[in-house]
Formats: structure tokens, sequence, C-alpha cells
């Protein structure tokens, strides 16, 4: 009898879960009136520890490949909670070599380094602060040196509800096809 209601509990639980409550999601606005907006995505699951950034709005890059929605995922990879205030993003290897195909990530010195020293380009990584979302990217120009630089850019960041459209996107990639 105890077995059966352990089951009961745990099918209960199961189906009353919502799926927005494995995610944390991420809404940042950049940009101006007078050059344009980008408005991009960075969804994190948190039971795999993947993130994926897509845009919603672009109004900057009206050229190449950029388009906006989840279905056009730009930088996707795995994250890890660092210290008590960040979050480490580490780009997956597809997506590198996606976006390194299209614009490289690295400087020529960076490339020319550890081609000598015989070694894959490392995964790009950057960080950002739960407390403000301030931006951290791992700047490789000098290998030997590797420092922790601010982003370029001021982002206007703030934790949002889950977007509906990457949640359907979700659960169609998830359909058995067979």
């Amino acid at each position: 009898m105890k077995k059966i209601t352990l089951i009961l509990i745990a099918l209960i639980t199961v189906a009353c879960s919502d799926p927005k409550d494995k995610y944390i999601a991420i809404e940042c606005i950049d940009g101006d009136e007078e050059e344009g907006w980008i408005v991009s995505m960075l969804v994190m699951d948190k039971d795999a520890k993947t993130f994926e950034t897509y845009f919603v709005e672009n109004d900057f890059y009206d050229f190449g490949p950029y388009q906006e929605g989840p279905e056009y995922i730009l930088v996707s990879g795995t994250y890890t909670e660092e210290g008590d205030h960040h979050y480490l993003y580490t780009w997956g290897l597809e997506a590198f070599e996606k976006n390194n195909s299209i614009d490289p990530v690295y400087q020529d010195t960076t490339v020319a380094y550890f081609t000598m020293m015989d070694e894959p380009l490392p995964l790009p990584q950057f960080k950002i602060d739960r407390r403000n979302f301030s931006t951290l990217y791992l700047d490789l120009e000098y290998p030997d040196d590797p420092i922790w630089k601010e982003s370029f850019s001021e982002e206007d960041c703030k934790v949002i509800d889950v977007p509906e459209d990457y949640l359907a996107s979700k659960k169609n990639k998830d359909v058995n096809l067979f």
C-alpha cells in the first residue's frame, strides 16, 4: 500500500510540474533609436545546465545569418554557477565552429599562438553577474595572460518569464519522430 501511495504522489508531482520551472530566461536590450535595437534572449536549462541565446528583435544587424526567434540559436553551450553571484558560460563546440566560420571569434594573434603551440582554440567563455547582469568575457589576446574584461556594450538585462515561443520550439524538438 505504501509503494502505491509513493508512486501516485510521484506521478501527481510530475504531472503538475510546469515546464517553465525548468528554465531561467534573461532578456537583454542593447542599442538606441539612432543605431537600432538588439533584443536578445538567454535561456538556461536548470536541469541540463545548458544555455541558448537568440535574437528577439534585431534592428542593428540587417545582413548575414542573424535571424530572429528561438529556431535560430546564435550561441549555445553549458553553464555553471561560479561563486556566489556569477554564471560562467562556455560555448559549445558546434556553436563555436558555426560562429567562427561566419565571423572570427578570436584575433589573428590568438589563433597564431594556439596554432604554434599545436593546440585547439579554446571554447569562448563569458560570465554574467546575477545581481546586476554585468557581463565579463575571457580575453585571450595574450593567451599566456588571459584576463576577464567587461563587456564593451551596456545592456539592460532582466529575468523574465520563459517566452512561449521558446517553450513551443523545445516541445517541437522533443517530439518523437519515429
